[in-house]
Protein backbone atom coordinates (compact mmCIF):
# COMPACT_ATOMS: atom_id res chain seq x y z
CA UNK A 1 0.00 0.00 0.00
CA UNK A 2 1.36 3.41 -0.98
CA UNK A 3 2.44 5.56 1.94
CA UNK A 4 1.62 9.26 1.98
CA UNK A 5 3.63 12.03 3.55
CA UNK A 6 1.32 14.95 4.10
CA UNK A 7 2.02 18.63 4.27
CA UNK A 8 -0.12 21.68 4.79
CA UNK A 9 -0.69 25.16 3.46
CA UNK A 10 -1.77 28.29 5.21
CA UNK A 11 -4.64 30.19 3.73
CA UNK A 12 -4.37 33.94 3.31
CA UNK A 13 -7.23 36.41 3.71
CA UNK A 14 -7.75 40.08 3.29
CA UNK A 15 -9.99 41.58 5.92
CA UNK A 16 -13.14 43.58 5.18
CA UNK A 17 -13.81 41.76 1.91
CA UNK A 18 -16.33 39.15 0.80
CA UNK A 19 -16.84 35.56 1.87
CA UNK A 20 -14.56 34.29 -0.89
CA UNK A 21 -11.73 33.95 1.66
CA UNK A 22 -10.75 37.58 1.11
CA UNK A 23 -9.83 37.39 -2.58
CA UNK A 24 -12.85 38.98 -4.25
CA UNK A 25 -12.72 42.24 -6.19
CA UNK A 26 -13.73 45.46 -4.33
CA UNK A 27 -14.81 47.82 -7.11
CA UNK A 28 -17.18 50.56 -5.91
CA UNK A 29 -19.28 50.68 -9.07
CA UNK A 30 -20.39 47.89 -11.40
CA UNK A 31 -20.42 50.23 -14.38
CA UNK A 32 -16.94 51.54 -13.71
CA UNK A 33 -15.65 48.01 -13.16
CA UNK A 34 -17.13 46.75 -16.44
CA UNK A 35 -15.74 49.68 -18.41
CA UNK A 36 -12.32 49.30 -16.81
CA UNK A 37 -12.29 45.56 -17.46
CA UNK A 38 -13.14 46.02 -21.14
CA UNK A 39 -10.41 48.65 -21.51
CA UNK A 40 -7.84 46.50 -19.72
CA UNK A 41 -8.72 43.39 -21.71
CA UNK A 42 -8.12 45.33 -24.91
CA UNK A 43 -4.88 46.77 -23.56
CA UNK A 44 -3.42 43.54 -22.16
CA UNK A 45 -4.83 41.10 -24.71
CA UNK A 46 -3.09 37.77 -24.44
CA UNK A 47 0.35 39.40 -24.03
CA UNK A 48 1.74 36.69 -26.26
CA UNK A 49 1.10 34.05 -23.59
CA UNK A 50 -0.94 31.03 -24.62
CA UNK A 51 -2.38 28.81 -21.88
CA UNK A 52 -4.79 25.92 -21.96
CA UNK A 53 -6.76 25.79 -18.71
CA UNK A 54 -8.53 22.64 -17.52
CA UNK A 55 -10.25 21.85 -14.26
CA UNK A 56 -8.82 19.29 -11.85
CA UNK A 57 -10.56 16.37 -10.22
CA UNK A 58 -10.30 17.72 -6.68
CA UNK A 59 -12.59 20.77 -6.70
CA UNK A 60 -15.54 20.89 -4.34
CA UNK A 61 -18.48 23.23 -3.69
CA UNK A 62 -16.28 24.87 -1.04
CA UNK A 63 -13.16 26.98 -1.45
CA UNK A 64 -10.17 24.99 -2.78
CA UNK A 65 -6.69 26.50 -3.11
CA UNK A 66 -3.47 25.17 -4.61
CA UNK A 67 -0.28 25.54 -2.63
CA UNK A 68 2.66 23.58 -4.01
CA UNK A 69 4.41 20.29 -4.65
CA UNK A 70 5.88 17.89 -2.14
CA UNK A 71 7.54 14.58 -3.02
CA UNK A 72 5.77 14.44 -6.40
CA UNK A 73 2.41 15.14 -4.80
CA UNK A 74 0.18 18.20 -5.00
CA UNK A 75 -0.65 20.02 -1.81
CA UNK A 76 -3.83 22.05 -1.45
CA UNK A 77 -5.78 23.69 1.35
CA UNK A 78 -9.53 23.58 1.28
CA UNK A 79 -12.67 24.43 3.22
CA UNK A 80 -14.32 21.20 2.03
CA UNK A 81 -16.54 19.68 4.68
CA UNK A 82 -15.16 16.67 6.53
CA UNK A 83 -17.77 14.99 8.67
CA UNK A 84 -21.16 16.19 9.80
CA UNK A 85 -19.84 18.32 12.65
CA UNK A 86 -17.17 20.38 10.83
CA UNK A 87 -16.76 23.72 12.56
CA UNK A 88 -17.13 26.86 10.48
CA UNK A 89 -14.98 29.96 10.33
CA UNK A 90 -17.33 32.77 11.43
CA UNK A 91 -15.62 35.18 9.01
CA UNK A 92 -16.38 33.07 5.91
CA UNK A 93 -19.25 30.84 7.05
CA UNK A 94 -17.34 27.90 5.55
CA UNK A 95 -15.38 25.17 7.35
CA UNK A 96 -11.85 25.99 8.40
CA UNK A 97 -9.32 25.36 5.64
CA UNK A 98 -7.27 22.20 6.07
CA UNK A 99 -4.31 20.77 4.23
CA UNK A 100 -4.72 18.00 1.67
CA UNK A 101 -2.47 15.85 -0.49
CA UNK A 102 -3.24 14.45 -3.97
CA UNK A 103 -1.40 12.18 -6.37
CA UNK A 104 -0.44 13.74 -9.71
CA UNK A 105 -1.57 11.63 -12.67
CA UNK A 106 0.28 11.28 -15.98
CA UNK A 107 -1.84 14.02 -17.55
CA UNK A 108 -1.23 16.20 -14.46
CA UNK A 109 -4.80 15.85 -13.26
CA UNK A 110 -5.11 15.27 -9.50
CA UNK A 111 -6.60 12.40 -7.51
CA UNK A 112 -9.04 12.71 -4.63
CA UNK A 113 -7.35 14.71 -1.87
CA UNK A 114 -6.51 13.07 1.46
CA UNK A 115 -5.94 14.90 4.72
CA UNK A 116 -2.31 15.87 5.03
CA UNK A 117 -1.53 15.86 8.75
CA UNK A 118 -3.68 15.34 11.81
CA UNK A 119 -1.16 17.25 13.89
CA UNK A 120 -1.53 20.36 11.77
CA UNK A 121 -5.17 20.12 10.75
CA UNK A 122 -7.12 21.46 13.70
CA UNK A 123 -9.92 24.00 14.13
CA UNK A 124 -8.03 26.83 12.47
CA UNK A 125 -7.30 28.02 8.96
CA UNK A 126 -4.20 26.60 7.35
CA UNK A 127 -2.69 28.13 4.23
CA UNK A 128 0.27 28.07 1.89
CA UNK A 129 3.23 25.79 2.62
CA UNK A 130 6.70 25.32 1.21
CA UNK A 131 9.37 22.63 1.65
CA UNK A 132 13.10 22.30 1.29
CA UNK A 133 14.49 20.05 -1.44
CA UNK A 134 15.00 17.13 0.93
CA UNK A 135 11.40 17.32 2.08
CA UNK A 136 12.25 17.31 5.78
CA UNK A 137 11.67 20.99 6.55
CA UNK A 138 8.38 22.79 6.03
CA UNK A 139 7.28 26.40 6.32
CA UNK A 140 3.55 26.92 6.71
CA UNK A 141 0.94 29.47 7.72
CA UNK A 142 -2.01 29.26 10.07
CA UNK A 143 -4.29 31.83 11.58
CA UNK A 144 -3.43 33.49 14.86
CA UNK A 145 -5.29 32.22 17.88
CA UNK A 146 -8.52 34.17 18.21
CA UNK A 147 -8.36 35.80 14.76
CA UNK A 148 -9.11 33.65 11.72
CA UNK A 149 -8.10 36.43 9.31
CA UNK A 150 -4.67 37.13 10.81
CA UNK A 151 -1.88 34.75 9.78
CA UNK A 152 1.52 33.71 11.06
CA UNK A 153 4.31 31.53 9.65
CA UNK A 154 5.86 28.50 11.26
CA UNK A 155 8.74 26.14 10.65
CA UNK A 156 8.43 22.37 11.20
CA UNK A 157 10.68 19.36 10.78
CA UNK A 158 9.77 15.86 9.62
CA UNK A 159 10.28 13.28 12.33
CA UNK A 160 12.97 10.90 10.99
CA UNK A 161 11.67 8.14 13.25
CA UNK A 162 7.97 8.38 12.41
CA UNK A 163 6.74 8.73 8.84
CA UNK A 164 4.47 11.72 8.21
CA UNK A 165 4.85 13.30 11.66
CA UNK A 166 5.96 16.94 11.85
CA UNK A 167 7.81 18.03 14.97
CA UNK A 168 9.70 21.05 16.34
CA UNK A 169 6.95 23.38 15.18
CA UNK A 170 8.35 26.86 15.77
CA UNK A 171 6.90 30.32 14.99
CA UNK A 172 9.12 32.54 12.85
CA UNK A 173 10.67 35.52 14.67
CA UNK A 174 9.08 38.13 12.41
CA UNK A 175 5.47 37.20 13.18
CA UNK A 176 3.50 40.01 14.79
CA UNK A 177 0.25 40.77 16.55
CA UNK A 178 -0.09 43.80 14.27
CA UNK A 179 0.18 42.31 10.80
CA UNK A 180 -0.12 39.05 8.85
CA UNK A 181 2.79 36.99 7.52
CA UNK A 182 1.66 34.61 4.76
CA UNK A 183 2.47 32.62 1.60
CA UNK A 184 5.91 31.17 2.39
CA UNK A 185 7.98 30.05 -0.60
CA UNK A 186 11.47 28.62 -0.15
CA UNK A 187 14.04 28.79 -2.95
CA UNK A 188 15.42 25.48 -4.23
CA UNK A 189 18.75 25.99 -2.49
CA UNK A 190 16.94 26.64 0.78
CA UNK A 191 18.76 29.92 1.32
CA UNK A 192 15.96 32.42 0.72
CA UNK A 193 12.42 32.46 2.09
CA UNK A 194 9.88 34.65 0.30
CA UNK A 195 6.49 35.59 1.76
CA UNK A 196 3.69 38.16 1.69
CA UNK A 197 2.93 40.58 4.50
CA UNK A 198 1.14 43.83 5.27
CA UNK A 199 3.81 44.85 7.77
CA UNK A 200 4.26 48.62 8.28
CA UNK A 201 7.10 49.10 5.76
CA UNK A 202 5.06 47.70 2.87
CA UNK A 203 4.27 50.08 0.01
CA UNK A 204 0.58 49.50 0.58
CA UNK A 205 -1.54 46.55 1.61
CA UNK A 206 0.40 43.29 1.16
CA UNK A 207 3.91 43.29 -0.35
CA UNK A 208 6.34 40.47 -1.07
CA UNK A 209 9.31 40.26 1.30
CA UNK A 210 12.26 37.93 1.77
CA UNK A 211 14.74 36.77 4.39
CA UNK A 212 17.98 34.83 4.17
CA UNK A 213 17.76 31.50 5.99
CA UNK A 214 20.96 31.26 8.00
CA UNK A 215 20.06 28.27 10.17
CA UNK A 216 17.03 26.53 11.65
CA UNK A 217 16.44 29.41 14.05
CA UNK A 218 18.33 32.33 12.51
CA UNK A 219 17.18 34.64 9.73
CA UNK A 220 18.42 37.84 8.22
CA UNK A 221 16.57 41.13 8.48
CA UNK A 222 13.30 41.19 6.55
CA UNK A 223 13.60 43.18 3.30
CA UNK A 224 11.20 43.89 0.44
CA UNK A 225 11.91 41.93 -2.72
CA UNK A 226 14.15 43.93 -5.05
CA UNK A 227 12.71 45.64 -8.11
CA UNK A 228 9.25 46.75 -9.14
CA UNK A 229 7.00 43.89 -8.01
CA UNK A 230 5.57 45.66 -4.96
CA UNK A 231 3.00 48.41 -5.48
CA UNK A 232 0.60 50.47 -3.38
CA UNK A 233 -1.94 47.65 -3.72
CA UNK A 234 -1.70 43.97 -2.79
CA UNK A 235 0.95 41.49 -4.00
CA UNK A 236 0.78 37.91 -2.75
CA UNK A 237 1.65 34.28 -3.49
CA UNK A 238 5.32 34.48 -4.56
CA UNK A 239 6.54 31.34 -6.31
CA UNK A 240 9.77 30.89 -8.24
CA UNK A 241 9.63 29.26 -11.64
CA UNK A 242 10.83 25.73 -12.29
CA UNK A 243 14.27 27.05 -13.35
CA UNK A 244 14.32 29.70 -10.57
CA UNK A 245 14.81 32.50 -13.12
CA UNK A 246 11.32 33.99 -12.85
CA UNK A 247 9.00 34.86 -10.03
CA UNK A 248 5.28 34.29 -10.38
CA UNK A 249 3.01 36.30 -8.10
CA UNK A 250 -0.53 37.62 -7.87
CA UNK A 251 -1.22 41.34 -7.77
CA UNK A 252 -3.96 43.96 -7.82
CA UNK A 253 -1.48 46.75 -8.35
CA UNK A 254 -0.11 46.30 -11.88
CA UNK A 255 -2.00 46.41 -15.19
CA UNK A 256 -4.87 44.08 -14.35
CA UNK A 257 -7.82 42.53 -16.09
CA UNK A 258 -9.60 42.40 -12.72
CA UNK A 259 -9.10 41.47 -9.08
CA UNK A 260 -5.88 39.53 -8.61
CA UNK A 261 -4.03 38.66 -11.83
CA UNK A 262 -1.01 36.38 -12.10
CA UNK A 263 2.23 38.00 -13.24
CA UNK A 264 5.78 36.86 -13.89
CA UNK A 265 9.01 38.78 -13.63
CA UNK A 266 12.57 37.86 -14.67
CA UNK A 267 15.26 38.09 -12.02
CA UNK A 268 18.07 40.48 -13.02
CA UNK A 269 21.01 42.09 -11.27
CA UNK A 270 18.73 45.07 -10.60
CA UNK A 271 16.00 42.89 -9.14
CA UNK A 272 12.64 42.06 -10.67
CA UNK A 273 12.17 45.04 -12.96
CA UNK A 274 10.04 43.79 -15.88
CA UNK A 275 6.52 42.88 -14.80
CA UNK A 276 4.45 40.78 -17.24
CA UNK A 277 0.74 40.07 -16.98
CA UNK A 278 0.20 36.47 -18.13
CA UNK A 279 -2.66 37.62 -20.33
CA UNK A 280 -6.28 36.79 -20.88
CA UNK A 281 -5.80 33.12 -21.70
CA UNK A 282 -5.27 32.62 -17.96
CA UNK A 283 -6.33 35.83 -16.14
CA UNK A 284 -9.97 36.95 -15.93
CA UNK A 285 -11.94 39.79 -14.37
CA UNK A 286 -12.09 37.62 -11.21
CA UNK A 287 -9.17 36.53 -8.97
CA UNK A 288 -6.32 34.32 -10.20
CA UNK A 289 -3.90 33.37 -7.45
CA UNK A 290 -1.36 30.76 -6.34
CA UNK A 291 0.46 29.97 -9.60
CA UNK A 292 2.30 26.69 -8.93
CA UNK A 293 4.65 25.41 -11.67
CA UNK A 294 4.99 21.62 -11.90
CA UNK A 295 7.31 21.62 -14.94
CA UNK A 296 8.66 24.34 -17.19
CA UNK A 297 5.35 24.46 -19.08
CA UNK A 298 2.72 22.80 -16.85
CA UNK A 299 1.35 24.02 -13.56
CA UNK A 300 -1.67 24.86 -11.46
CA UNK A 301 -3.61 28.00 -10.64
CA UNK A 302 -6.49 28.89 -8.32
CA UNK A 303 -9.39 31.07 -9.49
CA UNK A 304 -12.90 32.07 -8.50
CA UNK A 305 -13.87 32.72 -12.12
CA UNK A 306 -17.33 31.91 -13.40
CA UNK A 307 -18.15 28.29 -14.21
CA UNK A 308 -16.33 26.70 -11.29
CA UNK A 309 -17.57 24.18 -8.75
CA UNK A 310 -17.33 26.38 -5.69
CA UNK A 311 -15.88 29.48 -4.13
CA UNK A 312 -12.35 29.02 -5.52
CA UNK A 313 -11.24 26.13 -7.72
CA UNK A 314 -7.90 24.65 -8.74
CA UNK A 315 -7.07 24.41 -12.45
CA UNK A 316 -4.24 22.73 -14.30
CA UNK A 317 -2.62 24.82 -17.01
CA UNK A 318 -0.35 24.18 -19.98
CA UNK A 319 1.64 26.98 -21.61
CA UNK A 320 2.25 26.76 -25.35
CA UNK A 321 5.57 28.39 -26.08
CA UNK A 322 6.66 29.91 -29.36
CA UNK A 323 9.86 28.37 -30.70
CA UNK A 324 12.44 31.15 -30.87
CA UNK A 325 15.92 31.42 -32.37
CA UNK A 326 18.58 34.04 -32.95
CA UNK A 327 20.81 33.99 -35.99
CA UNK A 328 23.51 36.27 -37.24
CA UNK A 329 27.05 36.59 -38.47
CA UNK A 330 30.43 37.37 -36.98
CA UNK A 331 31.75 40.27 -39.04
CA UNK A 332 35.00 42.15 -39.38
CA UNK A 333 34.44 45.58 -37.88
CA UNK A 334 36.03 47.62 -40.67
CA UNK A 335 35.08 45.72 -43.80
CA UNK A 336 31.90 43.93 -42.74
CA UNK A 337 33.35 40.71 -44.17
CA UNK A 338 31.97 37.52 -42.51
CA UNK A 339 34.44 35.70 -40.29
CA UNK A 340 34.55 31.91 -40.54
CA UNK A 341 35.67 29.78 -37.57
CA UNK A 342 34.91 32.47 -35.00
CA UNK A 343 33.78 31.28 -31.57
CA UNK A 344 30.37 32.62 -30.55
CA UNK A 345 28.89 32.36 -27.04
CA UNK A 346 25.32 33.04 -25.91
CA UNK A 347 25.09 34.58 -22.41
CA UNK A 348 21.76 34.91 -20.57
CA UNK A 349 20.47 37.55 -18.14
CA UNK A 350 22.34 35.98 -15.21
CA UNK A 351 25.65 36.04 -17.06
CA UNK A 352 25.55 32.28 -17.59
CA UNK A 353 26.86 30.83 -20.85
CA UNK A 354 23.94 28.80 -22.20
CA UNK A 355 25.34 27.85 -25.64
CA UNK A 356 28.38 28.22 -27.89
CA UNK A 357 29.37 27.33 -31.43
CA UNK A 358 31.89 28.03 -34.21
CA UNK A 359 30.74 30.07 -37.20
CA UNK A 360 30.54 28.29 -40.55
CA UNK A 361 32.38 29.32 -43.73
CA UNK A 362 29.89 32.16 -44.17
CA UNK A 363 30.46 33.46 -40.65
CA UNK A 364 26.98 32.36 -39.58
CA UNK A 365 25.70 31.22 -36.20
CA UNK A 366 22.27 30.19 -34.87
CA UNK A 367 20.97 29.50 -31.34
CA UNK A 368 17.64 28.48 -29.83
CA UNK A 369 16.59 31.07 -27.25
CA UNK A 370 13.96 31.64 -24.56
CA UNK A 371 11.50 34.45 -24.04
CA UNK A 372 12.02 37.35 -21.64
CA UNK A 373 15.79 37.16 -21.53
CA UNK A 374 18.46 39.84 -21.93
CA UNK A 375 21.01 38.03 -24.03
CA UNK A 376 24.61 38.94 -24.78
CA UNK A 377 26.36 37.40 -27.77
CA UNK A 378 30.15 37.36 -27.40
CA UNK A 379 32.43 36.40 -30.26
CA UNK A 380 36.18 35.90 -30.48
CA UNK A 381 38.72 34.82 -33.07
CA UNK A 382 42.49 34.67 -33.12
CA UNK A 383 43.85 37.99 -34.35
CA UNK A 384 40.75 39.94 -33.27
CA UNK A 385 39.52 41.73 -30.18
CA UNK A 386 36.36 40.18 -28.76
CA UNK A 387 33.09 41.68 -29.92
CA UNK A 388 29.64 41.57 -28.36
CA UNK A 389 26.06 42.59 -28.94
CA UNK A 390 23.01 42.67 -26.67
CA UNK A 391 19.35 42.00 -27.38
CA UNK A 392 16.26 41.13 -25.36
CA UNK A 393 13.42 38.77 -26.24
CA UNK A 394 9.65 38.82 -25.91
CA UNK A 395 7.30 35.87 -26.42
CA UNK A 396 5.93 36.93 -29.80
CA UNK A 397 8.94 37.05 -32.11
CA UNK A 398 10.07 33.69 -33.55
CA UNK A 399 13.29 34.85 -35.21
CA UNK A 400 15.84 37.42 -34.01
CA UNK A 401 18.83 38.68 -35.95
CA UNK A 402 21.92 39.88 -34.14
CA UNK A 403 25.27 40.28 -35.89
CA UNK A 404 28.43 40.78 -33.85
CA UNK A 405 31.49 42.68 -35.07
CA UNK A 406 35.13 42.00 -34.19
CA UNK A 407 37.90 44.55 -34.56
CA UNK A 408 41.16 43.23 -35.93
CA UNK A 409 44.24 43.35 -33.70
CA UNK A 410 47.26 45.07 -35.32
CA UNK A 411 49.65 42.53 -36.83
CA UNK A 412 52.63 41.79 -34.56
CA UNK A 413 56.22 42.76 -35.42
CA UNK A 414 58.50 39.72 -35.15
CA UNK A 415 62.23 40.16 -34.62
CA UNK A 416 64.43 37.29 -35.76
CA UNK A 417 68.18 37.07 -36.21
CA UNK A 418 68.04 37.22 -39.99
CA UNK A 419 65.10 39.63 -40.39
CA UNK A 420 62.40 41.68 -38.72
CA UNK A 421 58.96 41.45 -40.27
CA UNK A 422 55.25 42.00 -39.78
CA UNK A 423 53.61 38.63 -39.19
CA UNK A 424 50.38 38.11 -41.11
CA UNK A 425 48.29 35.40 -42.70
CA UNK A 426 48.80 34.86 -46.42
CA UNK A 427 47.37 37.47 -48.72
CA UNK A 428 45.03 35.61 -51.04
CA UNK A 429 44.46 36.40 -54.71
CA UNK A 430 42.10 35.00 -57.29
CA UNK A 431 43.79 32.34 -59.41
CA UNK A 432 46.13 33.79 -62.02
CA UNK A 433 45.16 37.28 -60.90
CA UNK A 434 46.54 40.27 -59.00
CA UNK A 435 43.08 41.04 -57.56
CA UNK A 436 43.14 40.77 -53.76
CA UNK A 437 40.40 38.56 -52.34
CA UNK A 438 37.97 40.32 -50.03
CA UNK A 439 38.93 38.21 -47.03
CA UNK A 440 42.57 39.32 -47.32
CA UNK A 441 41.60 42.97 -46.94
CA UNK A 442 41.15 42.13 -43.25
CA UNK A 443 44.77 40.96 -43.13
CA UNK A 444 46.00 44.08 -44.91
CA UNK A 445 44.03 46.22 -42.46
CA UNK A 446 46.04 44.62 -39.66
CA UNK A 447 49.20 45.74 -41.45
CA UNK A 448 47.75 49.24 -41.78
CA UNK A 449 47.04 49.32 -38.04
CA UNK A 450 50.59 48.21 -37.25
CA UNK A 451 52.11 50.85 -39.53
CA UNK A 452 49.94 53.58 -38.01
CA UNK A 453 50.93 52.50 -34.50
CA UNK A 454 54.62 52.54 -35.56
CA UNK A 455 55.04 55.63 -37.79
CA UNK A 456 58.84 55.26 -37.78
CA UNK A 457 58.67 51.89 -39.55
CA UNK A 458 59.12 51.40 -43.30
CA UNK A 459 58.59 48.09 -45.03
CA UNK A 460 59.64 46.28 -48.16
CA UNK A 461 56.88 44.19 -49.70
CA UNK A 462 58.07 40.99 -51.32
CA UNK A 463 55.54 39.05 -53.42
CA UNK A 464 56.20 35.37 -54.18
CA UNK A 465 54.45 32.81 -56.36
CA UNK A 466 54.43 29.01 -56.31
CA UNK A 467 56.23 26.87 -58.89
CA UNK A 468 53.32 26.56 -61.29
CA UNK A 469 53.71 28.59 -64.49
CA UNK A 470 56.92 29.67 -66.21
CA UNK A 471 59.53 31.80 -64.52
CA UNK A 472 58.97 34.99 -66.52
CA UNK A 473 55.22 34.89 -66.11
CA UNK A 474 55.48 34.26 -62.36
CA UNK A 475 57.90 37.17 -61.99
CA UNK A 476 55.47 39.50 -63.74
CA UNK A 477 52.50 38.15 -61.72
CA UNK A 478 54.33 38.67 -58.43
CA UNK A 479 55.15 42.28 -59.42
CA UNK A 480 51.48 42.94 -60.08
CA UNK A 481 50.43 41.36 -56.78
CA UNK A 482 52.98 43.42 -54.84
CA UNK A 483 51.69 46.56 -56.56
CA UNK A 484 48.08 45.65 -55.65
CA UNK A 485 49.00 45.29 -51.98
CA UNK A 486 50.84 48.63 -52.02
CA UNK A 487 47.88 50.32 -53.71
CA UNK A 488 45.60 49.08 -50.94
CA UNK A 489 47.94 50.39 -48.20
CA UNK A 490 48.12 53.76 -49.93
CA UNK A 491 44.31 53.90 -50.04
CA UNK A 492 44.32 53.52 -46.25
CA UNK A 493 46.59 56.52 -45.69
CA UNK A 494 50.04 54.90 -45.53
CA UNK A 495 52.64 57.21 -47.03
CA UNK A 496 54.26 56.01 -50.24
CA UNK A 497 57.74 56.92 -48.95
CA UNK A 498 57.41 54.22 -46.29
CA UNK A 499 56.88 51.49 -48.87
CA UNK A 500 59.03 49.62 -51.36
CA UNK A 501 57.92 46.54 -53.26
CA UNK A 502 59.23 43.88 -55.55
CA UNK A 503 58.06 40.65 -57.14
CA UNK A 504 60.29 37.59 -56.72
CA UNK A 505 58.29 35.09 -58.73
CA UNK A 506 59.16 31.55 -57.71
CA UNK A 507 62.80 32.32 -56.98
CA UNK A 508 62.62 32.29 -53.14
CA UNK A 509 60.35 29.46 -52.06
CA UNK A 510 59.75 28.72 -48.39
CA UNK A 511 59.49 25.04 -49.31
CA UNK A 512 61.57 23.72 -52.21
CA UNK A 513 59.25 20.98 -53.41
CA UNK A 514 58.98 19.30 -56.83
CA UNK A 515 56.17 18.23 -56.99
CA UNK A 516 54.34 20.20 -54.27
CA UNK A 517 51.12 19.59 -52.46
CA UNK A 518 48.40 22.25 -52.54
CA UNK A 519 49.30 23.23 -48.99
CA UNK A 520 52.96 23.66 -49.98
CA UNK A 521 51.96 25.75 -52.99
CA UNK A 522 49.92 27.97 -50.67
CA UNK A 523 52.86 28.40 -48.29
CA UNK A 524 55.13 29.48 -51.13
CA UNK A 525 52.46 31.82 -52.57
CA UNK A 526 52.78 34.77 -50.19
CA UNK A 527 53.54 38.44 -49.56
CA UNK A 528 56.10 39.32 -46.93
CA UNK A 529 56.40 42.65 -45.10
CA UNK A 530 60.06 43.07 -44.15
CA UNK A 531 60.95 46.01 -41.95
CA UNK A 532 63.82 47.86 -43.60
CA UNK A 533 64.19 50.90 -41.37
CA UNK A 534 63.36 51.49 -37.76
CA UNK A 535 64.55 54.53 -35.89
CA UNK A 536 63.86 55.63 -32.34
Amino acid sequence: MRKYIFFFVAFLCITNQTKAQGFASTETSTEIAEATTEFTLNKIGDNGFKFETLTTGINSKYADYGSGLFMDKFISFSARKIGALSRKDPATNEPYTKLYCSDILENYDLTRPLLFSSILNKNENLGTVSFNQEGNVMYFTKNKDGDTQHFEMYRAELNPEKQGEWINITPLPFNSDWYSVENPHLSKDGKTLYFASNMPNSKGGFDIFKVDVKSANEYSEVTPIEGLINTEKDEKFPHLSYDQKFMFFSSKGHDNIGGYDVFKSRRTKKGYVTILNLGNTINTEKDEIAFVPATERIGYITSNKDGGYGNHDIYRITEYVLKQTVSGKALDFETGIPLANAEVKLIDTDGTEVANMITNEKGEFNFPISSFEYYTIVSGKEGFYKGSTIFNTDNRTPQYEADVTLKAIPAPIVVEEEKTYIKIDNILFDYDSARIKEISKITLNKVVATLKENPEVSVALGAHTDFRGNDAYNMHLSDRRAASAVKYLLSKGISKDRLTWKGYGESEPVIDCRPCTEAQHETNRRIEFIIVTETN
